[in-house]
């Protein structure tokens, strides 16, 4: 490193060192409340939390919150919290009807994206995101929450009209994952009220419930002192406190309201175990709940106390986290955590994706891992590691804070008032963090497991698919299992990371031969003696973080069709095999407490390397690009990891109904072609081999010649030019060999295709309809297909969901490529009830014959191009939105001073366009029209 380069890390360090010193804290007081919330509650009950936050710029994150869900529904009123969200988007006090959103979109807000709800247990929350920039644009957004909080329209048709949206809602979200659940509550809450009252409802309510007993939920609960409202963004807190007072406080409170009541779940002294199966079900988890009452966090010691909560599952996350990675682990994924359960009730959990195979043993392993840390507790290797990962965590976000999404820290405020949960702010984090760790003992950490995992309160849920070949343990052998566990001959965890340095050697220096910049972008671009592109474009989006996205034209398009299987996989396989004969897993455990990280990977038509660290690891970012070129392992292990994990999967998936029916469309519109169709069990098995892979990598990064770098964050760029020179100049090449990417000899279907296929026992049905062809491909045309999608979409969403009340919602999208030929998609689809099929795809054709007569509405295209401005604004204020659009600069050979100038484009955009648009790609030559049914209907 040159010495220039240890001066500005000194400087850096140096800075971090005098503004983070260690302060004392009294744990006996409350924990604060960041002094950058402005809260308040109004003299009628409601609540309020304000932040002024600039990531987005002139943007807010709106939310009325209320502490009131599900749960409280009489019996007459089941899925009607759930329906009253609904009910607010069609038609308030001031927008009638569908005005609400037609207004929103109308200034740039989409709907789902910006635009939303969700309705749980005990809470339910609306979500609105607006420009802040114009006045009465943010006004009548405060009104709109002022109108949800008492001014929703139910007059009895339009309850009538909701009926089905609802009932779709339900309908697209049925399926095995929800069927388990729904049979899981009543076990783990022990029969409470809370089996009793899912947030979705019943089916037969929502159809015919009385519109009484919905608007009743309505005047019973949605009332100030159940609500808060939450404003995070570029705002002015005095002046939105202001309006908040003018335009909240008239809200009345209820005279004699009805009690909140706050149900509890009850204790179960023996432990419980369930076996649920499902015939449909892709795999089988196991999850274990150690269940306690629930305390709220007041003080600093109870703050430190969830700190040792924190340090003792992270480890424990670890160590199951490397299991996973060991030859014959029976887990495909797992995890374990302590945090909120339901009403009254914490729990310590572990949780579990089994092999089909190896189920008992799973079970075991899992409960022996957490007895074993209860047990012996963690090494102090495992417990400094940990620590410095938290410490650099909160370092990172304390440097981070004032560039961090408004909607992060919505969610937080969001938590304070249903659950209660500390917002002493990311500043005071840091400082109590880095104070705390530096005292807390491993004996402490150690000390957790005691004090949630006892003998009451346990329940163990085994979610299952309902085939012959799963065979599964009873319910008798798990709990005895359970019990039998600390009797166990359990050994102690032995810590295996070798004292080792991730590059011991440095490899000769390359150059910068050549050196361009462009004012306009401040974007620079360094020419390698050994032809690599360097690109670094410094930005202050962040404060430390520093993204790297590298590519270059080739990817497994290369390969023969022969070793296709292994190739396909080479970039996931040796990627995560390690570098410099360090496996992955200890290669992980050197990089705890430093930020940085880096992937590579082999798509079909690029090799890539993406990346990001902060200043001071970005010298390991730099070395571990050098490594995962010059130095990548071959792994048996994790080869034979992988592969499992591979065919576990594929087993798994074989019982869901729409992977079946996505994997036949995915067949007939690729004529099956090899690589355009997911890989079978057989093909794993006998065609997916290491040295293959291996071979493949090494051969596709044996040379960096063509490689472009491109780098984007806060950096200095004397660090970048001397690390590039170090690190990427230095890497082998062949001058003489072009890489680039060859056809592969895929086509997509043309013509007219109509299949009905036939799966599942749910009473739905999936549609999915594809135009395709041919294009004279440009970027120009492949935005024209992606908006024309975009604006289809607005129509079908008015037509079939809100006048035919026929579906919950419809996904449209616009593809276009030039590889491996100029060609292009639109794609439409959708669940619906069956008998409905017909009559949906009969709509959704007349929409688009519409665009393709009359052009869509000049209001519509309006919509579009307010969304678009306001997106592309808001992404130039990202580090990756820029590495993205850099990169297509390269590959299309555009002008960098292009990147920024996305208005005149969007701005020209009209309905003769884009009538235009649709009769050039809605082409009914080539229509396919996919059906999937439930297998009762089958004939």
């Amino acid at each position: 490193m040159r010495f220039l380069n240890i001066i500005y890390i000194i400087i850096f360090l140096s800075a971090y060192n005098i503004t983070a010193q260690n302060v004392s804290f009294d744990l006996n007081q409350n924990i604060p409340i960041d002094p950058n919330v402005k809260t308040g509650t109004l003299s009628n009950g409601l609540t309020y939390y304000l932040k002024h936050n600039e990531k987005p710029k002139n943007k807010a994150e709106l939310r009325l919150v209320l502490n009131v869900g599900s749960i409280l529904e009489d019996n007459d009123q089941q899925g009607f919290a759930h329906f009253v969200e609904h009910m607010a988007f069609n038609g308030t006090k001031s927008f009638h009807k569908n005005d609400l959103i037609d207004y929103l979109q109308r200034i740039g807000v989409q709907f789902g994206a910006d635009l939303n709800a969700h309705t749980g247990f005990d809470e339910t929350v609306y979500k609105l995101t607006v420009p802040t920039d114009i006045d009465s644009i943010y006004n009548t957004s405060l009104h709109i929450l002022r109108d949800w909080a008492d001014g929703i329209e139910f007059s009895d048709q339009e309850i009538d009209n909701e009926r089905g949206v609802v009932a779709e809602e339900l309908r697209a979200r049925s399926g095995a994952s929800m069927r388990m659940y729904y049979q899981s509550i009543p076990v783990l809450t022990n029969n409470s009220r809370y089996a009793e009252r899912i947030p979705i409802g019943k089916l037969d309510l929502i159809l015919n419930g009385k519109h009484k007993a919905l608007k009743r939920f309505y005047k019973d609960w949605y009332r100030p002192d159940l609500m808060a409202l939450v404003i995070v963004g570029d705002i002015d807190l005095k002046e939105t406190e202001t309006k908040i007072k003018k335009l909240f406080s008239s809200i009345k409170p209820l005279k004699n309201p009805r009690e909140r009541i706050y149900y509890s779940i009850p204790d179960n002294k023996e432990p419980k175990a369930t076996i649920i199966t499902d015939k449909e079900a892709s795999f089988t988890t196991v999850a274990v709940y150690y269940k306690k009452e629930k305390k709220t966090e007041t003080t600093l010691q109870d703050y430190r106390e969830s700190l040792l909560e924190t340090l003792y599952t992270g480890m424990l996350n670890q160590r199951l986290s490397d299991l996973k990675e060991q030859a014959n682990s029976p887990f495909l994924a797992t995890g374990t955590g302590i945090g909120k359960f339901l009403g009254n009730k914490g729990a310590y959990y572990l949780r579990a994706a089994l092999k089909e195979n190896q189920i008992k043993n799973g079970i075991e392993d899992l409960l022996i891992e957490s007895e074993r840390a209860k047990k012996y507790g963690f090494t102090n290797s495992e417990f400094n590691r940990y620590k410095n990962y938290l410490l650099n965590r909160v370092q990172t976000l304390n440097k981070e804070a004032d560039k961090l999404s408004s909607k992060s820290y919505t969610e937080l405020l969001i938590d304070n008032f249903t659950d209660q949960k500390p917002i002493p702010g990311v500043a005071f984090n840091y400082k109590f963090y880095k104070n705390q760790l530096a005292n807390i003992t491993l004996d402490e950490v150690n000390g957790i497991a005691k004090k949630w995992i006892g003998e009451e309160n346990i329940t163990i849920v085994i979610n299952a698919p309902e085939k012959k070949e799963v065979v599964l343990p009873s319910e008798d052998w798990i709990l005895k299992t359970l019990k039998s566990t600390p009797t166990k001959n359990i050994e102690t965890y032995k810590d295996k990371l070798a004292d080792k340095a991730l590059m011991e050697t440095l490899p000769s220096r390359g150059e910068i031969i050549e050196t361009k910049y462009n004012k306009e972008v401040d974007i620079t671009t360094f020419k390698l003696s050994n032809g690599v592109t360097v690109i670094a474009k410094p930005t202050t989006f962040q404060n430390d973080i520093i993204y790297l996205n590298a590519f270059r034209p080739g990817g497994s398009s290369t390969a023969n069709d022969s070793i296709y299987v292994s190739t396909r996989n080479a970039g996931n396989i040796i990627g995560s095999s390690g570098i410099n004969n360090i496996t992955d897993i200890n290669l992980k455990k050197l990089l705890m407490g430093k930020t940085v990280s880096v992937t590579p990977r082999i798509n079909y038509y690029e090799e890539l390397v993406s990346g990001n660290s902060n200043f001071e690891s970005l010298e390991t970012l730099f070395q571990m690009v050098h490594l995962y070129f010059t130095a990548p392992n071959k792994d048996q292990n994790a080869f034979n990891v992988s592969k499992n994990n591979m065919i576990s999967s594929i087993k798994a998936y074989k019982n869901s109904p729409s992977a079946y029916f996505n994997e036949e469309v995915s067949k007939i519109m690729s004529n099956n072609h090899l690589r355009a169709v997911s890989l079978t069990e057989e093909q794993i098995e006998k065609s997916l081999n290491l040295d293959q892979a291996y071979n493949f990598y090494k051969e596709r990064f044996s040379s960096a010649n063509e490689f472009t770098f491109i780098f984007v964050g806060s950096f200095d760029l004397e660090a970048i030019k001397d690390f590039s020179e170090q690190y990427l100049a230095s890497l082998p090449s062949d001058l003489n060999t072009k890489s680039t990417w060859k056809d592969i000899g895929l086509r997509y279907n043309e013509g007219s295709i109509k299949q009905t296929f036939y799966k599942g026992i749910d009473n739905k049905a999936s549609v999915d309809i594809r135009f395709t062809g041919k294009l004279n491909f440009s970027l120009k045309e492949k935005q024209d297909i992606s908006l024309i999608g975009k604006l289809l979409k607005i129509k079908l969403t008015e037509e079939l969901r809100e006048k035919m009340s026929g579906v919950y919602g419809v996904r449209v999208s616009g593809f276009a490529s030039d590889k491996p030929y100029d060609w292009y998609r639109l794609n439409i689809q959708f669940t619906c009830d069956p008998a409905n099929v017909n009559k949906l795809i009969k709509q959704v054709n007349e929409e688009i014959n519409k665009l393709k007569t009359e052009g869509p509405k000049e209001e519509d295209v309006s919509k579009i191009k307010k969304a678009e401005l306001a997106n592309a604004k808001t992404y130039l204020e990202y580090n990756g939105y820029w590495a993205s659009k850099i990169k297509t600069a390269i590959e299309y050979n555009l002008n960098f001073n292009d990147i920024p100038n996305y208005k005149t484009d969007i701005e020209k955009l009209n309905t003769t366009h884009f009538k235009k648009v649709a009769n050039r790609y809605f082409n009914y030559n080539n229509y396919a029209e996919f059906i999937l049914l439930p297998e009762k209907n089958e004939k």
